[in-house]
């Protein structure tokens, strides 16, 4: 198999630590690991971010922030950066948004005469809407958006959930699943770093320990988080609550933390960037509470199978696709009720909760050099199919 030359384009990239800059810089780590070749990442120019850390190149494009929300936006229309990747044989274009990427990935196109991969990961229109105050405007943006998906050679989804998505909101075309997976070994963290996970927010082995990982939004469902635990704490229930995240609905989250009496067990700790601490914490979790049903896969799932902490999701909803109810995870209706009844069950029984947390990681768990695997062949085919078009 003849070795790539893959440009990933993206929107997202660190210091944005969100899911799709997570998924960018996997994808890349793995494909030159893996030895499938070289890559290119290009993303948007942050101020102060130089990039010279990764063993990848990374390109930038000029970009300003965007007000209400925590993004950037990308001006396009860079011929010196077209024509630096001219230079680099690049085989194909991976793009991982539909805005700024993939209007750069369709100018490169048209210059290198290569296809265009598109993976759909999240439910844009809930930033379209915070950013755009008409609808007649966001009606627009949003035509834009399904014209970009539609000129991709072939359009990837993270989950059925978020194919289904495109395709509710005007996309026609075919699209194949292709899941994320998770940089994470399986296995236990240093003790070290677990012992000061412990003593940092005094966890107690008498009480268990639940955990949020993600972006601090409201459309995260955290307020259901919060309405579950104080039920919880109403019937007596001891535990502590782990909230690692930040983000521009923070201040009014812990407001509301604080209303509900939930203070001395609710913890905030801010954006985690170490990975070892963030398995400590994982490890230490007895359940993953990630009620999202706003995310379209939940990278958070697979990072908690690697270390045995199963998940709580919302039955139907996109998350809930990799896990079974009772054996690897689980299933709760998206109510305080229904989340606070699934918690107290998954806790009662603590052999049961390890042999889901079991199941979960033998199960759930997927490392990325598995999803480069399928990727990588997935890419020789649109290749192929490529080159037979023109």
């Amino acid at each position: 198999m003849k070795p790539l030359n893959v440009a990933f384009i993206t929107d997202s990239f660190p210091p944005m630590m969100d899911g799709v800059s997570r998924c960018v810089v996997n994808y890349a780590h793995t494909l030159e690991e893996e030895g499938y070749g070289k890559c290119v990442v290009v993303t948007q120019n942050t101020p102060g971010e130089r990039y010279q850390s990764y063993p990848f190149p990374v390109l930038g494009f000029p970009s300003m922030e965007l007000p209400r929300i925590d993004y950037r936006a990308g001006y396009p229309f860079v011929p010196k950066l077209i024509n630096d990747l001219k230079k680099m044989d690049i085989d194909l274009i991976h793009a991982h948004s539909p805005f700024t990427s993939m209007v750069i990935a369709r100018q490169i196109r048209r210059k290198l005469k290569v296809p265009i991969v598109f993976t759909q990961h999240t439910k844009w229109h809930y930033d379209i809407k915070r950013m755009v105050r008409t609808a007649a405007l966001r009606r627009v943006v949003s035509m834009m958006v399904y014209d970009n998906i539609e000129a991709a050679d072939d359009v990837w989804a993270v989950s059925r959930g978020a194919g289904e998505y495109i395709r509710t909101h005007g996309f026609s075309g075919e699209y194949i699943v292709m899941q994320n997976g998770t940089d994470f070994p399986k296995g236990e963290p240093d003790e070290t770093r677990l012992r000061e996970v412990c003593e940092t927010y005094r966890l107690s082995e008498d009480r268990p320990v639940m955990l949020f990982v993600g972006r601090m939004h409201w459309y995260k469902n955290i307020r259901l988080i919060l309405e579950a635990l104080a039920l919880l704490r109403a019937k007596g229930l001891a535990f502590d609550m782990m909230m690692v995240g930040d983000g521009n609905d923070l201040p009014e989250i812990r407001l509301l933390a604080a209303a509900k009496g939930l203070e001395d067990c609710v913890h905030f700790t801010g954006k985690i960037s170490d990975r070892e601490t963030l398995r400590a914490i994982y490890t230490r979790s007895n359940l993953l509470v990630f009620p999202s049903v706003y995310d379209t896969a939940g990278l958070v799932v697979q990072e908690a199978a690697a270390c045995r902490c199963p998940s709580l999701v919302i039955r139907g909803s996109a998350a809930s696709e990799v896990v079974e109810d009772g054996e690897t995870g689980f299933f709760a209706e998206e109510t305080p009720e229904g989340v606070a009844g699934t918690i107290q069950s998954a806790l009662a029984d603590r052999d049961r909760l390890s042999r889901v947390a079991d199941g979960a990681a033998e199960h759930v768990y997927l490392p990325w050099p598995k999803v480069l695997a399928r990727a990588v062949e997935r890419y020789n085919i649109v290749l192929e199919r490529f080159k037979q078009s023109t």
